[in-house]
């Protein structure tokens, strides 16, 4: 085996979860050569961790016949990690053999076209993409921190810092941002200076915590964020791809879960998962924009102090990873 083409192109956290199977492919496969095709804002996040990344845009269709060209005919094996109609016309065309995650049974993929998603709950998903790379187990992620240079000038080390995330791509998976702004203000009393992430779609969300941030990296790359989390002492957020590129990077984690499955999405270590464990959760692969029952406690009675706790508790135990600054 000589040349691997690995194919994840969405979302954030799916991309950097992938990252899981690529030292464990160089130990069964030493000196293979491993390229990554993948949409162009994750393509800062893989440099370095692969030989090449390859790029397209998924919002310019025009952008995949290029792609397919880059890749054709070039590689022994392709994984396809995306498992869409696209990703699968692109493993076909660039190798002969073919290696593909599966997510549902074929009865469970023909029962969500009618509205009915079976809720994925038995194994982490980075799991799930070993078993599809026949691999016997994943391996650490790893994301670059390619613009270290300015995530020091941002967050210098002075100072203690605690990022906080209030976002997430769905309304269901959002802890309310008022309860998070408690949690930074109790945490600033503590000596910590807060540094607001998050993306376009957070606004109300980020708005909402500025009053109470040192620093707010909300308008910033997101290869300057993925710096910017090497060198906090903590992440917290909401399950959403921020918390695995702070995992990535060595940098523990308080992870927020209310429709999502625990077992499948928890931050790796150095992170630990806040959930009440309701009966009716998980509810939802990736969350929905208003809850199936009406209510929405899984959030709504996760309280301040049991987050305060938890994020109090990691801070204590200091980074059990190494410092990727």
């Amino acid at each position: 085996m000589k040349s691997i083409l690995l194919i994840r192109y969405s979302a954030l956290g799916d991309v950097v979860l992938a990252t899981s199977v690529v030292a464990p492919l160089r130990t069964k496969y030493p000196g293979v050569r491993i390229e990554w095709l993948t949409d162009r804002p994750f393509a800062g996040l893989l440099d370095g961790v692969v030989d090449r990344v390859i790029t397209f845009s998924r919002k310019d269709k025009s952008t995949r016949a290029a792609a397919l060209a880059e890749v054709k005919g070039r590689f022994d094996l392709a994984i396809d990690l995306q498992n869409k109609v696209w990703s699968m016309r692109v493993a076909r065309a660039a190798a002969p053999k073919r290696l593909r995650f599966v997510r549902r049974t074929p009865l469970q993929a023909l029962a969500s076209l009618f509205g009915s998603d079976v809720v994925l709950d038995g194994a982490h998903q980075t799991l799930l993409y070993a078993r599809a790379a026949e691999l016997s187990s994943p391996g650490p992620l790893h994301v670059a921190n390619a613009e270290s240079k300015r995530a020091a000038e941002l967050l210098p080390d002075d100072a203690k810092w605690v990022a906080v995330a209030p976002g997430a791509a769905w309304e269901t998976k959002r802890w309310p941002a008022e309860r998070l702004a408690r949690v930074a203000s109790a945490l600033c009393a503590d000596g910590y200076k807060i540094a607001l992430v998050g993306g376009p779609m957070d606004g109300a969300l980020l708005d909402t915590l500025r009053p109470h941030a040192d620093v707010d990296l909300s308008g910033e790359s997101l290869a300057v964020l993925a710096s910017c989390l090497a060198r906090a002492q903590l992440l917290i957020g909401n399950d959403s791809g921020l918390v695995h590129v702070a995992s990535a990077q060595g940098t523990p984690t308080v992870a927020l879960f209310g429709p999502t499955s625990v077992n499948r999405w928890s931050p790796r270590d150095p992170g630990v998962a806040v959930s009440l464990g309701l009966g009716c959760s998980p509810c939802s692969n990736h969350g929905t924009h208003v809850c199936p029952l009406g209510h929405h406690d899984c959030m709504q009675k996760l309280g301040v102090d049991q987050v305060l706790s938890a994020a109090r508790d990691r801070l204590s135990r200091g980074r059990s990873s190494p410092d990727r600054r």
